[in-house]
């Protein structure tokens, strides 16, 4: 009895002071994701390096680091990069005429901030605004959430586009005017440029939800060619940069830029491996694949939210068969108005589909996450309806979970270096770049992108004297000017300078008569 009354008391607080509420969680939103922003994760990622050096180029000189203009998708490292983020950072980069660790990941801040605001507004739409201020609490403080928002990987922009997209969808059903359905596919055109495998996610989505509002008859013909006119519209561009990559047409170099990149990823799509892409849920839902996607006893949900996940789909599907039932035998009339978890549903099962197609991940699988956070809702707003003090612990639970693993992320998590980052490289280059020994030539064990991030050059000069090598799926990028990643011990050269993070490796060049000098964990030697 006191538990019921406490929550009816807490419940009266929220609706009596529901926009300090709304504030409070966006402050938290916006802290979590500022906090640090340039320091955790700890160093650059290459993907995030690759795209840092491409949006300079855009901004100061309108083409990418190999010269091309625009394009729809960047070649990066040769297996492609989308473009959507990377356009974004050239607009901050322009904005504040610079770059570091930090302003290369506002675009992720900005956008997951924004990601909170609408989960609120979504929910709010069709359950009123205490429980949109639940959703948005539970958005706020899920790990994919928060590790996702604090740094430039550009495929995780898929989540608070997706999210962006179905919003703009419901609310252009709601208004029923063309021109909110013209801005909705416009939106969902702007999220195909976030990662590749939305150009499954989003037909398959759209297919789903097109056929349920017209079953529903909440969608007209004519606002369905309205609201496919801007998306066809951005799609045709990627709709090319697919048939450039299967030779079906030449390259295409204009305005904007269809390259032929230097190998394919279409080969990760494989409905063949259908059991072994399977198995591998647990990395989408349970534990981290790759240690800087997540940390291990927490998952992108923490435990608890991955069963109450579960639980809300089996809610979700079984009241839509009992509805179905209690339609098809008259026993109720045929609601007119769209059902929020329905549309969910499809989102989910449009994200799920991909766990049959390809080997996921958490970063791969980011868009299917606010669908399973709505899900974790649907069963709390489920426990609360019938037993309010269970509702209670489970939520504090999930509070206790988010405060261990903020804990966890801002200080262990926060001190490691992570594979595919630069672990120090970034900074030891920067180093010798303000020393005498810049205009040596430089050989070192890393990819060559970090020295483009710590001393840009105009692309220009980066094609002019670039280094390339064949490989048996593309061409390999070793070096430019006097820069080469590689070091060749067999014939070391008393005029260049060497840097490496490997003992073993320094120590065999200082007996080849060497200076070595150790900056943190990297070893510069020289002569």
């Amino acid at each position: 009895m006191k538990n019921i009354k406490l929550y009816e008391r807490v419940t009266n607080l929220v609706e009596k002071y529901y926009k300090i509420i709304f504030f409070a969680i966006l402050m938290l939103a916006i802290v979590l994701n500022t906090y640090r922003l340039g320091e955790v994760p700890r160093g650059v990622h290459v993907d995030e390096a690759g795209m840092t050096y491409d949006a300079y180029c855009i901004a100061n000189y309108g083409v990418d680091r190999f010269l091309k203009h625009l394009p729809v998708y960047f070649i990066n490292f040769g297996g492609g990069q989308n473009a959507l983020y990377t356009y974004l950072a050239a607009i901050v980069i322009k904005i504040v005429g610079f770059y570091n660790d930090t302003i290369i990941r506002i675009p992720a801040l900005i956008l997951s901030v924004i990601e909170v605001i609408m989960a609120y507004f979504l929910v709010k739409e069709f359950k009123g605004k205490k429980q949109g201020l639940l959703f948005m609490f539970l958005v706020t403080i899920m790990p994919w959430h928060i590790m996702k928002s604090r740094w430039g990987l550009e495929s995780y922009l898929l989540s608070p586009m997706l999210l962006f997209s179905i919003y703009s969808l419901v609310k252009a059903v709601k208004s029923g005017k063309l021109w909110t359905y013209a801005l909705s596919g416009l939106i969902f055109g702007i999220t195909l440029y976030t990662y590749a495998l939305s150009y499954i996610v989003i037909p398959l989505f759209l297919l789903l939800t097109l056929i349920y509002l017209l079953i529903k008859k909440k969608v007209k013909l004519k606002q369905i060619i309205v609201f496919c006119i801007p998306l066809m519209i951005l799609a045709i561009p990627l709709i090319l940069m697919l048939m450039v990559q299967k030779g079906w047409i030449g390259e295409i170099d204009g305005f904007i830029t269809i390259p032929k990149l230097h190998k394919s990823r279409l080969s990760e799509i494989d409905i063949t491996k259908f059991l072994y892409n399977v198995r591998n849920l647990k990395y989408v839902f349970v534990t981290p694949l790759i240690d800087y996607n997540g940390i291990e006893g927490f998952g992108p949900l923490y435990p608890l939210g991955t069963i109450l996940m579960c639980i809300g789909l089996i809610i979700t599907i079984v009241k839509i068969i009992k509805n179905s039932n209690q339609v098809s035998k008259n026993k109720i009339e045929k609601s007119e108005e769209i059902d929020l978890s329905i549309i969910m549903l499809f989102a989910f099962i449009s994200n799920f589909i991909l766990c049959y197609l390809t080997e996921l991940n958490i970063n791969k699988a980011n868009g299917i996450y606010i669908s399973a956070t709505y899900f974790i809702f649907v069963t709390l707003m489920s426990i609360k309806k019938n037993a309010k003090t269970i509702f209670t612990i489970i939520t504090l639970t999930l509070i206790i979970y988010f405060v261990m693993f903020i804990k966890e992320y801002f200080t262990t998590f926060a001190n490691k270096d992570y594979r595919f980052f630069d672990n120090g490289s970034i900074e030891v280059l920067e180093y010798v770049y303000s020393t005498d020994l810049k205009d040596r030539k430089i050989c070192t064990d890393m990819n060559y992108i970090y020295s483009l991030y710590a001393k840009p050059i105009s692309p220009y000069q980066f094609t002019k004297n670039i280094k390339i090598i064949k490989v048996s799926n593309g061409i390999e990028v070793i070096g430019y000017d006097n820069y080469i990643n590689e070091i060749n011990l067999s014939k070391l050269e008393d005029d260049a300078v060497y840097i490496t993070g490997k003992t073993n490796v320094a120590d065999k060049i200082e007996q080849a008569g060497f200076k070595k000098e150790q900056y943190k964990q990297h070893y510069i030697l020289y002569k």
